[in-house]
């Protein structure tokens, strides 16, 4: 995040010899100038600052008095002067360390009084007057470590596009490989990117890819930096070989970009470049890769431009229609060949699976209506999702954060329920990793109604097939896969794979029963395990002699009134194994009535659905030992904890909250003491899943 821009001027337009004494004299008369303002800003009357403002007292200075204000106004004035200055000539960077300006990181990038004409070799004398980036640092495979091969970046803009150009130096021109033809296959090449947040506001980003054999990729990347939504957004671009490397350049309409403003827009960005025979990638500013991306961004500044007109959810209504046809397009493959082309699982996913049928309930259950818009968007308004991010605009924050539904009940009435990017009431959501949580209700109650034994029961008492293979299996319990700690191995990585093999696997039932293997004790260790949904399937359909989905119809769907049909994706033939992992695909509105279940302790409308004592077996907290979570703070420290199926967050003074939660940031919250349900889907998380959490505990409290 050090970097500084450096402006490349010629001498007509700074004679830098000619008033070098001047410039000394003004660089001393300010300094002496900071210093007397800077020590009457500390003497001035201390206040509470906001924590993300600790450290920067100018930030902070409409909290002070009118006379402190002034003074701080001055310093920012003073400091800025001399910021640009430095900005200009590298040659005096002791001024940016003196002025310990709180904008350091934001760069006003050269405006352009008139378009670029790209060639692929920067060779419009324009260039020569954008501003240049070139501390890179090395992401793969030795983070934080100086590249082995330069790279500069080159930002301008006039007030209808945005010029980017890198330039990718190389000891090996020749083994520069460019041999893509389709966006699809640009990432296998030598590329460079462009990640910009045009709100500046560390949520979802835009992505401009290009090739050394100019092949363009561009669209969205999801809440961990990654390519999520492909987007053919109207872009240009050129490049060129040359002798000690290659050349990219861009040129970005504005009018594609959704942002705010016009007179002062801010947004950030970080550029990658990847070197595909080295297989090294390197990033301006350097991203570390123990915290978020977004955050490491770098802020810039463009000024006077045209403003936008495109909605913020225009580029993910387009993303989410190219998935849905490249899901539609995969269900009609073979096995392999979506295996080929599938790429990270998605939301639509649903698409590409078999299923089995949920039919809506004979006696739909509606939510009494008592919206209360103004108040929920009031109290999340105020809300930090990251350190100096409020929500703000809660539409907009929705929309950015790739939500699709989001609802709020309230006392059984549901107060809040909007959709975004798209969806609507009646739109099919996935449930990802939260039919975990239904399958634990449908194992309570199984055992509500003696069809199994109890959650201490070995597994191999239901399926033996697994103790002729490894007598240990024998020591495992229903209780073990229900808190996740069955010491069965759980490796991503390959050679094993697992998190591919349980979600892609053609025959679930076989890949539980034959690619399981012990590799710890059960009961000391917690390690999340999408085999444990899997072998609990086995045992459902075993004990209850039907489908886990017609189990689900009967138990669950239809006396919850479920209004709508839904289904649960399988794997392999009409015979497979339900997706117990994660495959149940509904609307919002019905995972909001699986909440109410559980909010009224397992009753439904004066049946016991599910016994009450399940439910707090299922939900609250127990003790554990730190190292059970391996000293993991999430559990530790910060009041989180694991129960069956269930995430839980300890509330002092009664019941805690727990919620369901699925991938891509699909959630059910529930909170007992504050009698609310929150219900929130989306095709990406948008923020850290702890941080969806803290949002909804403190609605939770506020409502």
């Amino acid at each position: 995040m050090n970097t500084i821009p450096v402006v490349t001027m010629t001498a007509a337009e700074f004679p830098l010899r000619k008033y070098r004494a001047r410039i000394w004299a003004l660089a001393g008369f300010l300094c002496v100038f900071l210093a007397a303002c800077n020590g009457i800003a500390q003497a001035a009357p201390d206040t509470e600052c906001p924590s993300f403002v600790e450290h920067n007292p100018i930030a902070c200075h409409s909290e002070r008095s009118e006379e402190s204000r002034h003074f701080f106004a001055l310093v920012e004035l003073s400091n800025a002067g001399i910021l640009r200055f430095a900005q200009n000539d590298r040659r005096w960077p002791f001024l940016l360390r003196m002025t310990n300006n709180p904008y350091e990181a934001t760069d006003n990038i050269r405006r352009l009084t008139r378009p670029l004409v790209l060639d692929g070799k920067m060779g419009d004398p324009g260039w020569k007057s954008a501003t240049r980036y070139a501390d890179f640092k090395m992401r793969h495979p030795e983070a934080g470590q100086s590249p082995s091969e330069r790279t500069e970046v080159y930002l301008a803009y006039d007030a209808a596009t945005l010029y980017v150009a890198i330039r990718s130096f190389g000891d090996e021109p020749k083994k520069i490989r460019a041999i893509a033809t389709t966006g699809d296959d640009a990432w296998k090449d030598d590329w460079a990117v462009l990640c910009l947040n045009t709100y500046d506001d560390t949520l979802n980003s835009l992505f401009f890819l290009v090739t050394p054999g100019n092949v363009r990729s561009s669209g969205t990347l999801d809440n961990d930096n990654k390519p999520q939504l492909t987007v053919d957004m109207k872009w240009e671009s050129q490049t060129s070989v040359v002798d000690d490397g290659w050349i990219a350049e861009m040129a970005i309409p504005l009018p594609i970009l959704a942002f705010q403003g016009s007179d002062r827009v801010t947004m950030s960005f970080k550029v990658a470049r990847f070197i595909s025979r080295k297989g090294e990638e390197e990033n301006l500013p350097e991203m570390k890769l123990d915290q978020r991306e977004y955050e490491h961004y770098r802020e810039i500044v463009l000024r006077d431009v045209v403003p936008s007109s495109l909605p913020a959810s225009e580029v993910y209504r387009q993303g989410l229609e190219n998935l849905r046809r490249d899901r539609l397009q995969l269900h009609r493959l073979g096995y392999e060949e979506q295996l080929h082309k599938w790429g990270d699982a998605s939301v639509l996913d649903y698409l590409i699976f078999r299923s089995r049928e949920l039919k809506a309930s004979r006696h739909p259950f509606h939510f009494q209506q008592a919206p209360e818009d103004a108040r929920v968007a009031a109290l999340l308004a105020a809300m930090e999702y990251a350190s100096g991010k409020r929500v703000g605009n809660l539409d907009q924050f929705l929309t950015r954060s790739g939500t699709t539904s989001f609802l709020v009940i309230k006392d059984d009435a549901l107060i809040y329920e909007h959709y975004f990017n798209g969806y609507r009431k009646d739109s099919m959501v996935t449930s990802f990793s939260m039919a975990k949580s239904f399958d634990s209700t449908l194992v309570g109650i199984a055992l509500d109604e003696g069809k199994m034994g109890s959650v201490h029961d070995p597994i191999t008492k239901y399926l033996p097939e697994l103790s002729r293979r490894d007598a240990r299996f024998a020591q495992i319990t229903i209780q073990d896969l229900l808190l996740m700690s069955s010491g069965i191995r759980y490796d991503e990585d390959r050679p094993y794979r697992d998190n591919d093999v349980t979600y892609q696997a053609t025959d679930l039932r076989q890949a539980a029963m034959e690619k399981t293997a012990i590799v710890d004790a059960p009961g000391k260790l917690w390690l999340y395990n999408n085999y444990h949904p899997l072998l609990l399937g086995m045992i459902l359909e075993r004990v209850t002699g039907k489908s886990v989905t017609a189990y689900l119809q009967e138990k669950l769907w239809e006396p919850l009134g479920m209004e709508y049909p839904g289904s649960w994706s399988i794997n392999g033939d009409q015979d497979g194994l339900e997706k117990m992992e994660g495959g149940i695909n509904a609307r919002a509105i019905d995972f909001a009535k699986f909440g109410r279940l559980m909010l009224n302790d397992g009753q439904w409308e004066g049946k016991q659905i599910v016994s009450q004592a399940w439910v707090e077996q299922a939900t609250q907290p127990e003790e554990k030992p730190s190292s059970y979570y391996e000293d993991d703070p999430f559990f530790v420290s910060q009041g989180h904890y694991y129960k069956y199926f269930w995430w839980g967050d300890k509330r002092p003074g009664g019941k805690s909250d727990f919620h369901a939660v699925g991938n891509k940031g699909q959630y059910i919250y529930i909170s007992p003491q504050k009698r609310v349900i929150i219900v929130r889907n989306g095709f990406d998380f948008g923020i850290p899943s702890s941080r969806w959490a803290r949002l909804f505990y403190q609605l939770a409290d506020g409502l």
